[in-house]
């Protein structure tokens, strides 16, 4: 009888074993999910975790939307100036991580933005331009003041006041996502929520990631450079994708929070790379508004600052904490000290 167990036991041991010698395989999804076509890949021995990925990522999607009126973010919305709403722990985790957002960058990032986005309608190729009028208005409605949060609860002090987490939601999702795969045990993983990378630990292989950033002059082209990473987020925002234009004019889906005046600046893109994936996307978003100069003195007054590359019409700028980053480039790229 001793003999059999011991067997049996043995028998255990081997498979889980080969199991673990195993060579992980591939498993990768597309679907749709906040406003964009998203795609993980995981690599691993089963595709559980990657089943399990995608339903957190829904959820997170179900709950910060600007656009379903029953997520969270609606609700909180929908009840400005009224009553105080206790939403989920994970709202309330990024509602508190924009807010930090809003501090790092000056109020440049401002979750209170969406009564100013909502008017321009980026999106919508109507050929109107907000009044000054109803844009003064929603500005003083984007006053971050008009914000509280507490331990359990989020309030809007101002009916008509909008929460827009639409500039950091992303990048939130990534980190929830990365660190879900990670604590499955999955030790390799790619993030791509439209464009919004974030990766989890090397390659398969054991390389550095190859992530490639777009050059906003021929999006569909060549990267304008690649970086090499691990573990981390590599977002970017551009002028490239989301805008309309008027009588000639371009006008991009980044706002001036202080005037509620769509933005262009020197930038045509910006690429932040950290672990922290809220605080790339909010940072891309925020530097997009700043331009470089202003950009690269919030990052002086960070005790930790990310990485950063810059993209503008004369060339590319990368913070120099990314010499050994970038490994390819079609453009010659200046570095600049960040602290």
């Amino acid at each position: 009888m001793k003999r059999k167990i011991l067997v049996s036991l043995l028998l255990v041991v081997a498979g889980l074993l080969s199991l673990y010698l195993r060579e992980p395989e591939e498993f990768t999804r597309s679907t749709m999910a906040m406003n964009t076509i998203i795609r993980i890949t995981v690599y691993g021995h089963d595709d559980s975790p990657l089943n399990d990925a995608l339903t957190l990522l829904d959820d997170i999607d179900r709950l910060l939307s600007m656009y379903n009126p029953s997520s969270d973010i609606s609700l909180i919305n929908s009840s400005a100036g009224t009553v105080p709403i206790s939403p989920s722990t994970e709202t309330l985790e990024a509602v508190a991580d924009s807010m930090r957002l809003h501090e790092i960058t000056g109020g440049v990032f401002n979750p209170l933005i969406g009564a100013v986005t909502r008017l321009w309608k980026i999106n919508n190729a109507d050929g109107k331009i907000p009044s000054q009028e109803s844009l003064d208005h929603a500005v003083r409605l984007a006053d971050i003041r008009n914000i509280d949060i507490s331990s359990d609860r989020i309030f809007l002090r101002e009916k008509g006041c909008v929460l827009d987490l639409g500039g950091m939601a992303k990048g939130y999702a990534s980190t929830k996502i990365a660190k879900f795969l990670k604590d499955k045990g999955v030790k390799s993983a790619l993030i791509d929520l439209g464009g919004n990378v974030h990766v989890v630990g090397a390659k398969s292989d054991g390389s550095s990631w190859r992530i490639g950033v777009r050059n906003p002059l021929q999006p569909t082209g060549s990267p304008a450079l690649v970086a090499d990473v691990k573990d981390c987020a590599v977002i970017t925002s551009g002028n490239y994708e989301r805008y309309k234009t008027i009588d000639g004019k371009k006008y991009s889906h980044f706002f001036d929070p202080l005037t509620g005046q769509s933005v262009n600046s020197d930038l045509l893109s910006v690429t932040v790379i950290s672990a922290d994936g809220s605080l790339a996307d909010g940072l891309a978003t925020a530097f997009m508004i700043t331009g470089v100069d202003k950009a690269l003195e919030i990052l002086r007054n960070m005790a930790e600052p990310p990485g950063v590359i810059f993209i503008t019409q004369e060339g590319i700028i990368a913070t120099s904490n990314l010499r050994t980053v970038i490994t390819q480039s079609l453009i010659p790229v200046t570095f600049a000290e960040a602290r």
